[in-house]
């Protein structure tokens, strides 16, 4: 008798913690919708992001997070037209397929998590750069078009925080994107919108 309710005692007592930790917990799978400003750093274009991602949780700080980006510019950074009185036609834009591994580095008893993401990225896209022939007639420009189908870099810091609704959380995440030898090529600022559809 005495050994039964020492077992349930240990149960009990091993079973309540358990509970009361996983109600704080994040729910094994989330969906996150964002948007925001880019920046084509090599061609020193300005543009506009789109951004999903499903996140899985692996444990207490770890997710493994698969994103679709995209990204088109608008205009230049620099106020550059090749022909007098014409707007450049410089353009760059992109489809992003990441899998990222994203560890919180921070977690505050408030609901602000700071996280740090990062994994390979397939970018289907490119860019279209007019350039001046110095050699030809009349410094005649030329448009100089590159198609990628490359696998680069991709990180990421995000912060998180709690919104009134207990499934929806925001964030803002600082991602670059790196290929052939150049780092970062773009940079993200995006502001996103986290769903709870899994259960905790």
């Amino acid at each position: 008798m005495k050994t039964n309710l020492l077992f349930r005692l240990l149960f009990f007592m091993a079973f309540v913690p358990a509970v009361s930790f996983a109600q704080d917990e994040k729910p094994k799978v989330q969906y996150t919708v964002g948007g925001g400003a880019s920046i084509d750093g090599n061609n020193l274009l300005w543009g506009l992001n789109m951004n999903n991602e499903l996140n899985y949780k692996l444990g207490r700080r770890t997710s493994l997070n698969a994103a679709v980006l995209f990204y088109q510019s608008l205009g230049n950074l620099e106020n550059r037209g090749v022909s007098p009185g014409q707007k450049s036609l410089d353009q760059s834009s992109g489809i992003f397929i990441t899998p990222t591994l994203k560890y919180d580095i921070l977690q505050r008893d408030s609901g602000f998590i700071l996280a740090f993401a990062a994994g390979p990225s397939l970018q289907l896209g490119g860019n279209t750069i007019e350039v001046v022939n110095f050699s030809g007639p009349e410094n005649t420009p030329f448009i100089f078009t590159n198609k990628f189908q490359r696998i680069g870099l991709f990180l990421e810091l995000e912060g998180e925080w709690k919104t009134r609704n207990p499934n929806i959380r925001n964030a803002v995440g600082i991602s670059a994107y790196g290929a052939e030898y150049y780092f970062p090529w773009y940079l993200n600022a995006t502001y996103k919108v986290r769903f709870n559809i899994g259960k905790k």
